[in-house]
């Protein structure tokens, strides 16, 4: 009788203790909030969130977002955060840093509608970091009337030529980038080393310095593009989606990539992704995964590339999405040469 009061007993305080156990692990693992910070330099950043967070609110209406502001270029580590997007350019640094931690490829939902050179440009020692979303790039854009710019192919092709484009030179971050372009062209590097150095990289910057109308050096890329409207300059280097400014010229401006060099434009490209902080793990990373993919979602970013009826000409990731917007905005199909082309680089800073 009283082996089986102590059997009894036993067998009580197992079952407590698993209740307690469970307990325990439903509680650390129950998600009421997730934080996400989108990338800061975006044209409208706050209309991006609210269609993350309608669409979340239709598949998650039991955890809550929350907005955070995080820069991957100054901000130091992204504490309190689930979810980031961040430039691959920081790509290195992140996770040298452990701020970002890998995803398994089959997380990424409709991966194979992503541009391959994309998917590349997150991966680190076989392992991927985030999902990407975003590319960008420094463009000419210009007035086709312009015969000379109309013909370059390369910077050096307008050598002889003195303020003519409107060019952020003497931006310090903007500088850097040129020189940089410039670098990659001529050593046929997509990503030099720092310490790489040549002469002609110095001439290239020269000719940058003289082709750039002086009172605009130091302009952001909107202003570059308000100025380019107003009619200052035959055209300006800058990031696509600035074209959304344009009215008056847009219908005589085009676009293309122009190599930084004399002979040679390797296809580059910036790109944002979205990737899911150190730390995270559990039902909390789960809900990130899924969190990850809705923001780099086709419906989404195609809500976001038009807004009141107006394109934004942001270059997006996806590859089914030009097609679709080129049948209302025919620029996209010049969008969808400058990033297909099958040697294209995603920028790493090294």
């Amino acid at each position: 009788m009283e082996q089986n009061a102590r059997i009894k007993r036993l067998l009580v305080v197992m079952a407590l203790l698993a209740l307690l156990i469970y307990t325990s692990y439903a509680y650390r693992n129950t998600v009421d909030t997730l934080t996400y910070a989108v990338y800061p330099y975006l044209p409208d950043s706050e209309y991006y969130q609210e269609l993350i967070e309608q669409r979340w609110a239709e598949v998650e209406p039991q955890i809550k977002l929350v907005r955070a502001d995080w820069d991957c270029y100054y901000d130091d580590a992204p504490e309190n955060i689930d979810v980031v997007m961040y430039d691959c350019v920081m790509r290195d640094k992140l996770i040298d840093s452990g701020w970002i931690q890998p995803i398994d490829s089959d997380s990424i939902l409709d991966a194979g509608d992503i541009f391959p050179f994309a998917l590349e440009g997150v991966i680190s020692d076989g392992k991927m970091y985030g999902i990407p979303v975003f590319l960008c790039g420094n463009f000419l854009i210009y007035d086709r009337e312009c015969e000379a710019l109309a013909k370059a192919e390369y910077i050096t092709d307008l050598d002889g030529e003195s303020e003519l484009l409107l060019i952020s030179s003497d931006d310090s971050r903007e500088r850097i980038q040129y020189t940089r372009e410039a670098l990659a062209d001529t050593t046929g590097e997509a990503n030099p080393p720092d310490d790489v150095s040549t002469e002609s990289v110095e001439e290239i910057m020269a000719l940058i310095d003289r082709l750039a109308i002086d009172k605009h050096t130091e302009d952001q890329s909107d202003q570059l593009a308000k100025a380019y409207e107003s009619g200052e300059g035959m055209g300006y280097i800058s990031f696509s989606e600035t074209m959304r400014l344009l009215e008056k010229r847009f219908p005589q401006t085009d676009i293309k990539m122009i190599g930084f060099s004399d002979d040679l434009n390797l296809p580059r490209l910036y790109e944002d992704a979205v990737a899911v902080t150190e730390g995270v793990d559990g039902v909390r990373y789960e809900k990130c995964l899924e969190l990850m993919n809705i923001i780099a979602d086709a419906d989404i970013l195609s809500q976001l590339s038009v807004q009141e009826g107006n394109p934004q000409y942001l270059l997006l990731a996806r590859k089914s999405l030009y097609k679709k917007l080129a049948d209302q905005f025919p620029l996209y199909e010049k969008l969808e040469e400058l990033v297909s082309d099958e040697n294209s680089s995603v920028i790493i800073d090294p």
